[in-house]
């Protein structure tokens, strides 16, 4: 009995802290490169592994005086479309992929 409350805030705590963000590798499967670039502008690379079209897009942040960095790749797969993507690099700077949506009321 007395773990309940224990239990009860802590999960309170979590929700708390959601938010309506989502993470951009998980955002862009299935969906044409165009809504990636639409998203993050330009690619900085494009390359190609395993045969199949790689395109490369990095992130640079500062935080308390020392610079971090991310990269995400985003593998295209069948008709053009977002196979896989996916990052690499630290969460500061990986945050800047993120992707926030806003509700819009008439």
């Amino acid at each position: 009995m007395r773990r309940t409350p224990i239990l009860i805030a802590a999960l309170l705590g979590l929700a708390a802290c959601a938010t309506p963000q989502v993470n951009g590798a998980s955002a862009l499967a299935g969906k044409q490169l165009e809504d990636a670039i639409g998203l993050y502008g330009p690619w900085d690379q494009s390359l190609t592994l395993d045969g199949k079209p790689t395109y490369v897009w990095r992130r640079h942040a500062v935080q308390n005086g020392v610079d971090y960095y991310c990269e995400m790749r985003v593998e295209m797969g069948f008709r053009h479309t977002v196979g896989r993507a996916f990052m690499s690099g630290y969460p500061v700077a990986c945050a800047l992929f993120s992707i926030h949506y806003e509700g819009r009321s008439k």
